[in-house]
């Protein structure tokens, strides 16, 4: 029997993000799942006698179900712009041309894309936390989770109503088992960015906020080694990466003492004429 040292932690790093193809793929099973469930709801023929059944009815049925399919397609040409597909491969697959592509599914890929170029905020992850984004990465602490979920949340919904309604979906996660996160790596390119774009953004950056960020720099410069150790990818040879971790924390001690230092200072009472004539004496 193998025994686990005392001084061995055996607890889990946490995962990651899903990217933001994952999050585009999300959006598009979703809207297929939604286009399957209204088809699936209009096969059965046990209403059509009903006298609360329109003239009509039926054609506003497949109508309603045009416009999510329709909803769909964009989905997908979301996803396939977010997968690096061109317009001449999108053009090509719905028989137009690449000018006319566009011009039909632009609007839809920008409005995608703003809210993770421009975020009302981002996590101390460097991850954009906008109420615009789809099912959102993460979201404020304290703040409340829109009413369609998380995308965990969503993905593992998805990965229950799969395995319910196709026999083909024999694994346990059918949906999010492929979806794919950000690496260590990619996430310590993305924090780095965003305390970049913390300065340029803003006239007064929070100094507690960019602190955040590079002590958060500092632990994935560490799990990065640690990942590396353990079967991970390998380390660019050029790259001391505890002494990167030092000089994050080390830039995040900073902001913070500096910040209090402000602090220290903006709450000193302000002297009086009196005050400071008495003071000279």
């Amino acid at each position: 029997m193998t025994e686990t040292s005392p001084q061995a932690d055996t607890t889990p790093e946490p995962t990651h993000p899903y990217t933001l193809a994952a999050l585009a793929r999300l959006m598009l099973s979703k809207a297929h799942r939604d286009t399957a469930e209204t088809a699936l709801s209009r096969i059965g023929t046990q209403d059509d006698s009903s006298a609360t059944v329109a003239p009509g009815d039926f054609v506003r049925q497949a109508t309603e179900l045009i416009r999510l399919a329709e909803h769909t397609q964009r989905c997908a040409v979301v996803y396939e712009r977010e997968r690096g597909t061109s317009w001449e491969d999108i053009g090509d697959a719905l028989g137009i041309t690449k000018q006319s592509a566009h011009a039909k599914f632009a609007e839809y890929v920008n409005e995608w894309d703003e809210p993770f170029d421009k975020p009302e905020r981002r996590h101390p992850d460097g991850t954009a936390d906008d109420r615009r984004i789809p099912y959102g990465a993460r979201y404020a602490p304290g703040a409340a989770v829109p009413a369609n979920g998380s995308a965990e949340k969503t993905a593992a919904g998805l990965d229950r109503w799969l395995r319910r309604h196709d026999g083909w979906a024999d694994q346990e996660h059918p949906v999010s088992g492929s979806l794919p996160r950000y690496s260590t790596s990619e996430m310590a390119l993305l924090v780095g960015r965003a305390a970049h774009r913390m300065r340029i953004d803003r006239l007064v950056p929070d100094p507690y906020a960019e602190a955040d960020l590079w002590d958060y720099h500092a632990e994935l410069q560490e799990r990065m080694v640690y990942e590396s150790e353990h079967g991970g990818l390998s380390l660019h040879p050029k790259i001391n990466y505890p002494l990167e971790a030092a000089r994050s924390r080390a830039r995040a001690a900073a902001l913070r003492e500096a910040a209090g230092h402000a602090n220290l200072r903006d709450a000193r009472p302000a002297r009086t004429g009196a005050a400071t004539q008495e003071s000279a004496r």
